[in-house]
């Protein structure tokens, strides 16, 4: 019997290798330790788990310095105010074995150097092109395409196409929920945030924005619902949102 489980047990683990694999872009690291730190500290950012990713994130670095893509994190989730450093650090490191993946973000970044302001519509096909059936790429191109190049519509085509490619990938239908709103398609909103809900029930930032969605459809009842279960997951600021729609019914 514990030959057994212990057979289970590495396969199992060899399974949730592969899944890991393929949803993620490839990298260049050969420390195991620093890209599964890489992977937790990917779920926790899409969930917005900010302090806990950065930590995930610090410990990639820790077990691999020079770590490209997790140094591609750094500058993708990096302040503004600490972006030019964490750039310059990243462009230092050495490219002889960059994947792929890590070249077309790798020119995005000098891009984003040379221009602030930079919109990377082009990197992000390239990164899609090279990459169609990973979902890491396509939840890259749909994040980019709303929130740094301001296209609704393209980031909206992106996260449509990793809902068929992933569809149980929960985070990316809080992003659907956000870009039908500013499309004012309110019924798909719902749907989308309703999902990312039920398919992420232990994520309080799922609760938290579907509280925003009633909020800005003036539903404060159920508002103030949806922050207080978000407020009691531990969510920070829920509980002062829950009170603010709860003020608006008056």
């Amino acid at each position: 019997m514990k030959t057994l489980i212990a057979l289970f047990a590495l396969l199992f683990g060899y399974i949730t290798t592969i899944v890991a694999q393929d949803f993620y872009l490839p990298v260049s690291s050969k420390s195991k330790p620093a890209i599964a730190a890489l992977h937790r500290a990917s779920e926790l950012y899409a969930n917005v788990h900010f302090k806990d990713a950065k930590s995930e994130l610090d410990k990639a670095l820790a077990e691999d310095p020079n770590f490209f893509m997790a140094h591609v994190y750094a500058v993708q989730y990096g302040s503004k105010a600490d972006r030019p450093a964490l750039i310059e650090k990243t462009l230092a490191l050495d490219t002889k074995k960059l994947t792929k993946a890590e070249q077309i973000m790798r020119d995005f970044i000098v891009n984003w150097q040379k221009d602030p302001n930079y919109k990377p519509v082009e990197d992000m096909k390239a990164l899609v092109a090279a990459y169609p059936k990973t979902p890491q790429a396509l939840e890259w191109a749909s994040l980019h395409s709303f929130y740094t190049n301001k296209d609704a519509d393209a980031g909206l085509d992106y996260a449509q196409k990793l809902a068929k490619l992933s569809p149980k990938y929960a985070p990316n239908y809080n992003t659907l929920g956000y870009m039908y709103v500013q499309k004012k398609d309110m019924e798909n909103a719902k749907a989308a945030l309703e999902k990312y809900v039920e398919l992420a029930p232990n994520e309080p930032n799922a609760y938290d924005s579907l509280a925003e969605f009633y909020m800005t459809n003036k539903d404060y009842a159920k508002s103030a619902e949806y922050y207080d279960k978000a407020a009691a997951m531990g969510l920070p600021d829920a509980k002062e949102r829950a009170d603010k729609a709860r003020a608006m019914m008056k």
